[in-house]
């Protein structure tokens, strides 16, 4: 076949109009006059393949053509003129198709081609079981057929179209996200791992986003969000937001008032509709570390304890950025203790929920994945391990995990 749609609700047009041409193929060897088989030549980026045949007879013939690279097909189709071919026997211009018509019992045959405005979709192709199968009533019928198959061939090229556009659209909002996600590096008294994962479906990048970064007193900031929308609008206002979280995240506040006035900036200037995010400060204290976080929306946190106990981090919840009613006052806060060996765990829903499994079950089983993770596996390796677990093939949605490990 030569359309590819990658959208699940374009595959399932393309597979309702596939099954259209398959029927015409079969209603044009029944109801035109002499038609003992029929087929539908599509032409796409200049290689001709048959979509639709209503025997493996028909194909034979069409594919005798295309190995050739010359036939009454590809001819109908260049010179934008009905082809008919009477006898098989007395055509000299296509020896090859002729003897494999005879061969298959087909001794006539006539092609139609298909256009659109002035490009040329395919053609379709009739053949006959006598000499001289197809006579005046035969091309005028199969002229009714054939304008039914442009109609057909027309919006799968549409298809095909906003196809490519997608991907060229998930191409750039992936490009600028990834631009915008930072490298997380070790820093000192951890060791930490991220990973983004676009997901599977055209034009379905989202505004995941994590940050590690180091503090002017010493602490640790600790970030990740999702942004509502799976466009380049999202990707970028990813970006916007991770840049005003650090900027704010700097001048030493608490996580709470830092998304306080994140939630503030996005809804004075529109910067998002609404977004999930969670905000950390990583104190450590000789080996020691204490992570006083607020949660915007986002799903809990998991802290792996040093004794392979897997802890949910289910406090400090409160509304979602975009959401914060005016004059509410400030979210608030919690706090974990992370002894040495600790590994604190920080991800989005693409993660754990997907269209069967709701993500109070993927937390679950994530929780579970991390319990029987190994101790002496680096953040990056359980990182990977994790969506090995979790993720069958291409993600329904972006991931984005952040792992940390508290250094003995």
């Amino acid at each position: 076949m030569a359309f590819m749609l990658s959208q699940p609700e374009n595959s399932r047009t393309r597979e309702e109009l596939a099954r259209a041409l398959d029927d015409l193929a079969r209603l044009a060897r029944e109801g035109i006059p002499g038609c003992g088989s029929a087929s539908v030549t599509v032409l796409h980026e200049g290689d001709a393949q048959t979509m639709s045949s209503s025997d493996d007879r028909a194909l034979a013939i069409d594919e005798e053509q295309y190995d050739g690279e010359s036939g009454p097909c590809l001819s109908a189709m260049r010179e934008r003129e009905i082809v008919d071919v009477p006898d098989y026997t007395m055509e000299r211009r296509w020896p090859r198709v002729t003897a494999k018509g005879r061969e298959l019992g087909v001794h006539s045959g006539l092609s139609l081609p298909l256009e659109d405005d002035e490009n040329v979709l395919g053609a379709l192709n009739l053949y006959g079981d006598t000499v001289g199968a197809f006579g005046d009533s035969s091309v005028m019928i199969a002229d009714m057929f054939s304008r039914q198959a442009i109609v057909v061939l027309r919006y799968l090229n549409q298809l095909q179209a906003e196809r490519a556009q997608n991907a060229q659209q998930l191409a750039v909002a992936a490009s600028l996200q990834r631009s915008l996600l930072p490298t997380v590096t070790d820093l000192p008294g951890v060791s930490a791992a991220a990973r983004y994962l676009v997901s599977g479906s055209a034009a379905q990048v989202g505004g995941d986003w994590y940050d590690l970064f180091e503090l002017p007193d010493g602490a640790i900031g600790v970030a990740i969000g999702d942004v509502m929308g799976h466009d380049v609008t999202a990707a970028a206002a990813m970006g916007q937001l991770r840049s005003v979280l650090r900027s704010y995240a700097y001048e030493g506040s608490s996580p709470s008032i830092v998304l306080d006035r994140m939630d503030r900036l996005v809804q004075g200037f529109g910067m998002a509709e609404v977004a999930t995010a969670i905000y950390g400060r990583l104190i450590l204290d000789h080996g020691t570390g204490m992570f006083l976080y607020s949660n915007a929306g986002h799903l809990p946190p998991l802290v792996r304890h040093p004794d392979g106990r897997v802890e949910r981090l289910d406090r400090g919840t409160h509304h979602l950025i975009g959401a914060l009613p005016p004059g509410q006052e400030r979210r608030g806060e919690a706090a974990a203790a992370l002894l040495p060996g600790s590994l604190l765990l920080l991800y989005t829903d693409g993660l754990v929920e997907t269209r069967t499994r709701s993500f109070d079950d993927g937390i679950d089983l994530l929780a579970a994945a991390l319990t029987h993770g190994r101790d002496d596996q680096s953040p990056a390796q359980i990182c990977d391990a994790l969506l090995q677990a979790m993720i069958c093939g291409d993600p329904e949605d972006d991931v984005a995990v952040l792992a940390i490990h508290i250094d003995h």
